[in-house]
């Protein structure tokens, strides 16, 4: 029973439906439909721009409302989407407040003659026409939105232009307070280019509504800007100094602080990547009694930016170390220019050794000598020639500070000159044993304990 009943309902329904269509298509074949907020598209509009300096200030958005006469199958083939109204601009001329007719066209699917418009919501288009007004150089400013990579950093953004001429209706012009590029990005590592829409921005940062606007650069209408975001990588480096080794004295029995300890560098990765540390420049331990602080100016590689400081500070300490002053009288030259004759102004030199305490004090003066190298010099006359000390019999103890000798440059007399061919070599004349012997006050440096 109650299958049937479910069969007679939609038998019912069938046979409605069948009837409707019959009397729709056979029995009232025209209706009428409205259709509702049709846009108005204007034509002609460049020309008010162009030809005349004049702006649409008002009535872009501008709806129709029709009620049309047709065929029921055509009427249903409408709607507001496919349906154009067009008003054409060009028979403005000046500002002020228009009215202009308006034109209807239909789809190619459904033909004008069969549809008539029997009702219209207006008859005239109602605009106002303003002078145009031109703001030039509107500032762009771009905004980054998201974050970077770990040990990474964003610099600023790069615009392809950075700043607009803004033309429409004066009111709206003057609302313009700059535009804004928002770029958006997260876990950025690498640098970051893109084309972009902007944003006309007011005073109070809130959107200017830019429809009636038009922004150009050149004369060229733009609607996006170029934007480049480099990124960087960021490093801490440490700094180091090169010791040269000397007067006894090597990297043992330095203690070294710098400070700043390191810098932090900002960079193309590639760079950074294989940069361990940043070398500041040497310290001559022979120069340093007991201690130095030096200032070093900090020179990083070429692409790199130093985000710490220019100049480091170096301290270098010596520990667990003796000094003793000889007076040298071992005393040599080797090297002398050809055909002419040295003769040695100086008799003994003042020399600071140091080095291990027990080797310190086992040293006697026999055991050092004074070179000097005289190949630099070419001419007669009086020289300071740099002299190199040398502690033979030992590798552990040196020489501290710079020395030289008073070196006199002459014509060989007749009994230099048969010594010059039986012998190229010359040394200081007869020095007694007791002078070579002997040594002048000693001076300590406190030893400190070996485990400080």
């Amino acid at each position: 029973m109650t299958r049937n009943k479910v069969f007679l309902i939609l038998l019912s329904f069938v046979i409605a439906l069948g009837l409707w269509l019959y009397v729709v298509s056979t029995v009232t074949p025209e209706g009428d439909q409205w259709i509702y907020r049709i846009p108005v598209e204007f034509v002609n509009e460049d020309g008010l721009f162009s030809d005349r300096n004049l702006v649409l200030a008002s009535g872009r958005d501008t709806t129709v409302d029709l009620r049309l006469r047709g065929k029921r199958q055509d009427l249903l083939k409408l709607s507001s989407a496919n349906i154009t109204i067009t008003a054409d601009l060009s028979q403005v001329t000046g500002e002020g407040e228009w009215r202009l007719p308006y034109e209807v066209e239909f789809p190619d699917s459904v033909s004008a003659n069969s549809i008539s418009i029997d009702r219209r919501s207006i008859y005239s288009i109602n605009v106002v026409v303003d002078r145009l007004a031109t703001r030039d150089g509107v500032e762009i400013r771009a905004v980054f939105q998201g974050n970077v990579a770990e040990g990474y950093t964003p610099d600023a953004i790069e615009l392809e232009f950075d700043s607009l001429t803004v033309s429409g209706p004066r009111d709206q012009v003057d609302m313009v307070s700059y535009a804004q590029v928002i770029l958006e990005r997260t876990n950025v590592s690498k640098s970051v280019s893109d084309t972009l829409s902007f944003t006309l921005m007011d005073q109070d940062g809130n959107p200017v509504d830019s429809e009636d606007l038009r922004c150009t650069v050149g004369g060229v209408t733009v609607e996006k800007v170029g934007v480049l975001m480099q990124v960087n990588m960021l490093k801490e480096v440490p700094l180091r100094v090169e010791l040269i080794e000397g007067g006894g004295a090597t990297e043992s029995h330095t203690v070294v602080n710098i400070e700043p300890a390191g810098i932090t560098l900002k960079g193309d990765p590639e760079i950074l990547a294989g940069l361990n540390s940043v070398y500041l420049g040497t310290v001559d331990l022979a120069q340093i009694q007991t201690s130095v602080t030096e200032e070093f100016t900090i020179v990083i590689p070429d692409g790199l930016i130093n985000m710490t400081g220019t100049t480091a500070s170096v301290t270098v300490e010596l520990r667990n170390l003796k000094t003793r002053t000889f007076r040298v009288t071992n005393i040599e030259y080797t090297n002398a220019p050809e055909g002419l004759q040295a003769k040695l102004g100086t008799i003994s030199l003042s020399v600071q050794v140091r080095g291990p305490e027990e080797t310190v004090n086992s040293l006697a003066s026999g055991s050092i000598r004074a070179v000097a190298d005289l190949s630099g010099i070419n001419a007669i006359g009086q020289f300071s020639v740099p002299a190199t000390i040398y502690v033979d019999g030992v590798s552990d103890v040196g020489a501290m500070g710079s020395y030289s000798v008073l070196v006199t440059i002459s014509e060989p007399t007749e009994e230099a000159t048969v010594e010059l061919e039986t012998d190229t070599a010359a040394t200081v004349g007869d020095l007694s044993e007791a002078a070579a012997a002997r040594e002048i006050t000693e001076e300590d440096v406190p030893l400190e304990d070996e485990a400080a």
